[in-house]
């Protein structure tokens, strides 16, 4: 889709033209104007890097006057360029890079033969490819992909109350299912590989505890659903739950057990069946070990080294003082699974980074991190080979929050929460209405 702008958009000031020159003979006969060059209209916004992309330049000639075309580029590859339209080849690299197009006419309507020429240099923004997965109003929050395709997340229904349900959505801008009916509030879903168990985070009313409930991957209601943790249980702390890439291992926060009900431990176990199967105990991914007070929060599995379907560690937040006054984040740890880790140490020295995310693969960890200017978060990717917060790229940008991001089981899609807008980038227009809280994905993106 093209987004036309004319001359309400602005001639050079809204799209960052780097020169507006030209050279029109003087025509004295009253009703003949020069044609213009008003602006420029990308079919991708912001064009993708090493796509093509379509440009169009928007001209007024209230006259009628033949037109000819001149394109030039100062970086990709321009496929024609003496049309209207063109096609351009960007650059396999995020910036901006100079587009010029020249427009000749003369005067064949009047016979004075007056020739016109004009040329304008637009500063074309190229970026990822950033693909919009949900288009409603509602918030959505808590993207886990699903094995066989598509995404399970939680969509807010009362935002003041914190009611939401699950949903599921079979691929970019398709309508939604929803999979809880009946909870208070539900979120955190993730779906077993072989999508017949669905697992979340819920309150089956306002007066409940959250816990951990299974379901059918059909979805459930609290009365066909079941908990894996006690709903008498008096602890708030249950939470996180994520199913391994293969195999049906099932990880969450617990404080089942635990020797304070403010310091949930990391537990998981095996889900073979389809509930209401009987579960066995839970297995601890840490033992019990002191390491001056710090929880383990929002785990996500590592890769699978020994190549038997199970992975081997995980990756998670660290905080001082959970819950409590002075909570303080501690950068992000990496522990083993098997055997079950009896002490861990810091990975990531980076207290403001949150949410990581390993690829199945084992390459790659994404989080996500406030950007240095106005406080929203941006999507990172770093080798999980390296501690080093300067090794890592930034893979979002621009006027918007992105966070909770996850990697698709190929690794070659990374899925997030953003509040950004539709055509995000416009060429550098970044006053543009954002519209909700809503899923993305991005791919073409950088590597470490």
């Amino acid at each position: 889709m093209k987004w036309m702008r004319g001359i309400g958009a602005g001639l050079c000031l809204a799209l960052a033209l780097s020169g507006c020159s030209d050279t029109v003979q003087k025509v004295e006969e009253p009703g003949v104007y020069s044609p213009l060059i008003v602006g420029i209209s990308v079919d991708h916004e912001p064009a993708i890097r090493s796509v093509t992309n379509e440009l169009t330049v928007l001209i007024s000639n209230v006259n009628g006057y033949p037109i000819t075309y001149h394109w030039r580029a100062g970086a990709g590859t321009l496929l024609d360029s003496t049309s209207a339209t063109v096609n351009w080849v960007a650059p396999d690299s995020i910036g901006t890079y100079p587009v010029t197009v020249s427009i000749e006419s003369y005067d064949n309507i009047t016979g004075s033969g007056a020739q016109f020429f004009k040329t304008t240099t637009f500063q074309i923004l190229v970026d990822n490819d950033y693909v919009r997965w949900t288009t409603s109003a509602e918030i959505q929050y808590d993207p886990a992909p699903v094995a066989s395709g598509g995404l399970v997340y939680a969509q807010f229904r009362n935002v003041a109350t914190g009611e939401a349900d699950i949903y599921y959505v079979p691929g970019a801008g398709l309508g939604s299912e929803q999979k809880t009916q009946g909870f208070f509030t539900a979120n955190s879903p993730t779906m077993r590989a072989d999508g017949q168990v669905l697992a979340f985070a819920a309150r089956a009313t306002a007066g409940d505890s959250q816990h951990v409930w299974i379901s059918p991957g059909a979805g459930a209601d609290p009365t066909t659903a079941g908990t894996l943790t006690r709903v008498t249980n008096t602890s708030k702390n249950f939470a996180n739950p994520r199913f391994t890439h293969t195999g049906s291992w099932l990880m969450y926060n617990s404080d089942s057990g635990a020797a304070s009900a403010s310091n949930p431990r990391v537990l998981f176990r095996d889900i073979p069946a389809v509930p209401p199967t009987v579960l066995p105990a839970p297995e601890r991914v840490f033992a019990d070990f002191p390491l001056s007070g710090r929880t383990f929060w929002m785990p996500n599995w590592g890769p699978d080294v020994t190549g038997d379907g199970l992975p081997d560690s995980i990756v998670t937040v660290a905080f001082r003082f959970f819950h409590a006054n002075g909570q303080t984040p501690n950068g992000f740890y990496k522990a083993a699974t098997r055997p079950p880790a009896t002490s861990v140490s810091q990975w990531l020295a980076d207290s403001s980074a949150a949410e990581p995310d390993w690829s199945a693969d084992g390459k790659y960890i994404v989080f996500s991190d406030p950007n240095t200017k106005g406080g929203e978060r941006d999507i990172w990717i770093i080798r999980a080979d390296t501690n080093q917060r300067s090794a890592a790229i930034r893979i979002t940008h621009g006027p918007a929050d992105d966070s909770h991001p996850r990697f698709s089981p190929d690794g070659n899609t990374i899925y997030f929460v953003s509040n950004r807008a539709n055509n995000y980038g416009l060429n550098g227009i970044y006053g543009t209405e954002r519209r909700g809280t809503n899923l993305w994905s991005v791919t073409r993106f950088d590597r470490p």
